[in-house]
């Protein structure tokens, strides 16, 4: 299309009469093979100008800024986490019109969102990330279990292996999740965020286990022969999944001393070294297995040994493996573990049988006793072995502390969690105290030689400031003198119960109560109890069964009154009846002689 062309259509468009642009731009239109819009806009960038005087509100919007930010709010609530946008522009205006908002058209508010980097394109990026980076080899490890390409595990019951077909097996079909329920191989790998070394190993299972991660992880980090990757990193970093977060793997990890940072659920970029390494997994590996069918998951795993070392060593024939952030092999990276700054990363995996041992085990709580030791019996040693914590903080005879074992390093430490007083739990590493061949501590003072007591804990440091307060100006000794002697504390000046003389109390009536006549039946019953049969209560003896009788204490009054009188035991229901009547009418009883 030339610019005289354009010309043409351009000039016929601004001489056109009342009534004629429409037809010529239809003509032009059909001429150029052009729609309304594109024609305009070749027009204008090629200098045509319609001739209509520009808007003084252009460039504004008839929108309000709080219509505005509420369109951008509710579009930026409407992403679930795994990214999918559930809103968009069209119902978010429904909503704001249903709620009284002005909104321009759905194109309009677009383009509005655009200038103030809003659009929705723009919410859906990814949030900028941080790059991350580990110190040395076996420093963070990464692993991600995931399904691998086959789903027919080969070698079952005569079938061969076959791939997965995302229309046929799409998961959230219901007629085929019983087809796949029994029937998958799932890849797990590793990768060492330092060098980008992997290890890749499949199973055959029906989902994530336990079992199956415990397996996997151990056969990670153990020497294996003829390759230079292994040992048990700092840090592990994983899925917050059920069979990752189980108690029994987090024994193990914390017996290791293996820091488990399960990474926030949505957010894949935590472990994205991991998802790098599975995508390669899947491309330059299991790709393969198409042309050169395998017999069984055990001859898979041999394959895939055999890709790994080569892959990990650059020596892939054809291939390019370096890793794209050093430029190196992987292997050739990881061997940097062998420098000296670096030795201490590299802990080597105990015997397997203890770290299995692990797993069914949990954290035991142990009572400190007196010397401030408690004893445990380590899986490494299978003895029972003592710990000393005099030197920990908060720490008590008495107490009760949680220990689990560390079974990476030289020697049977214990990993011993003691209570703050803000109720946390702080761990600490403690070693085991070394005994002589006659079963004295190594480190004891010698009788004759030296004397040495425990340093005061924290409990006692806080007893003694206390009597320092309560005696001022003494010493230690002075003080437990002082205490002997009973001496008042605070120097005497502390008021305890002299200013309890000092307290007013209301005045209060004292009823009258009415005289017991000495002429009712009833006192003459027990006036004449010494002329009847019977043993004469004593008056403590009285005064218990008729206080049982009653069910409360006597009064002072009826005290003084059983004490006049020479009551048998037969008689003790007359003097509990003639109380009550005596209650009944007044609160107090008086007693006329």
């Amino acid at each position: 299309m030339t610019s005289l062309s354009l010309d043409y259509w351009g000039e016929q468009l601004s001489n056109a009469k009342h009534g004629q642009k429409g037809s010529i731009l239809q003509q032009a239109c059909n001429t150029l093979g052009l729609s309304k819009d594109a024609l305009y806009r070749r027009l204008k960038a090629n200098g045509w100008q319609s001739g209509k005087a520009k808007r003084v509100d252009a460039g504004t919007t008839t929108m309000d800024e709080e219509a505005i930010n509420m369109m951008v709010a509710i579009l930026n609530q409407g992403v679930r986490d795994n990214g999918k946008r559930i809103m968009d522009i069209t119902t978010a205006k429904s909503i704001l019109v249903a709620n009284g908002y002005r909104c321009l058209s759905t194109s309009q508010i677009s383009r509005v969102l655009a200038k103030r980097n809003s659009a929705v394109s723009a919410l859906d990026k990814a949030k900028p990330h941080v790059q991350m980076r580990s110190l040395a080899p076996n420093h963070v490890h990464q692993v991600d279990p995931s399904y691998c390409l086959l789903y027919y595990p080969p070698g079952r019951k005569g079938k061969i292996q076959r791939y997965a077909n995302d229309a046929e097996f799409y998961a959230n079909k219901p007629e085929n999740i019983e087809r796949i329920k029994h029937l998958r191989v799932w890849r797990y790998v590793l990768i060492d965020h330092n060098s980008g070394a992997l290890r890749v190993r499949y199973y055959e299972s029906a989902g994530e286990t336990q079992a199956i991660m415990f397996d996997f992880l151990m056969w990670c980090w153990k020497q294996q022969q003829g390759s230079p990757f292994m040992g048990v990193p700092q840090i592990l970093l994983w899925d917050k999944g059920s069979a990752n977060t189980a108690k029994a793997i987090t024994n193990v990890l914390t017996a290791l001393k293996v820091k488990n940072i399960p990474h926030e659920a949505g957010n894949p970029r935590a472990k994205g070294a991991v998802e790098v390494a599975n995508n390669i997994v899947e491309k330059q590996f299991e790709s393969r297995i198409l042309f050169e069918p395998v017999g069984s998951v055990a001859e898979l795993n041999e394959s895939v040994w055999a890709w790994q070392e080569a892959f990990n060593a650059d020596k892939v024939p054809g291939m390019n493996c370096k890793h794209s952030r050093h430029k190196k092999a992987r292997f050739d990276v990881w061997l940097n573990i062998y420098k000296p700054e670096n030795r201490d990363y590299l802990r080597m995996l105990p015997d397997e049988q203890i770290c299995r041992l692990l797993l069914t085990r949990t954290d035991e709580d142990r009572k400190v006793q007196g010397d401030l030791t408690i004893s445990y019996v380590h899986p490494r040693t299978k003895s029972k072995l003592v710990y000393d914590l005099a030197d920990l903080q908060h720490i008590s005879n008495g107490i009760k502390v949680t220990v689990s074992p560390i079974i990476v390093g030289d020697s049977p430490d214990l990993l011993v969690g003691v209570k703050t007083p803000l109720d946390e739990l702080v761990y600490h590493q403690v070693q085991p105290i070394e005994f002589d061949v006659s079963g004295f501590r190594a480190d004891g003072p010698v009788i004759g030689e030296e004397h040495e007591r425990h340093a005061d804990t924290q409990i006692q440091t806080a007893s003694k400031e206390a009597d320092r307060l309560a005696f001022p100006n003494l010493s230690e000794d002075e003080i437990k003198k002082a205490k002997k002697a009973k001496v008042a504390p605070f120097e005497g000046r502390l008021v305890a119960h002299s200013h309890l003389k000092e307290v007013e109390h209301e005045a209060r009536i004292t009823p009258k109560g009415e005289t017991i006549s000495p002429d009712s039946p009833i006192a003459q019953q027990i006036s004449d109890a010494p002329k009847r049969k019977g043993k004469v209560l004593d008056s403590i003896d009285l005064r218990m069964m008729v206080a049982q009788c009653l069910g409360r204490p006597l009064r002072v009054n009826e005290i003084d009154w059983l004490a006049s009188q020479e009551v048998v035991e037969t008689e003790v229901n007359n003097v509990v009846e003639q109380l009550h009547m005596g209650i009944a009418e007044t609160p107090v009883l008086k007693i006329a002689r």
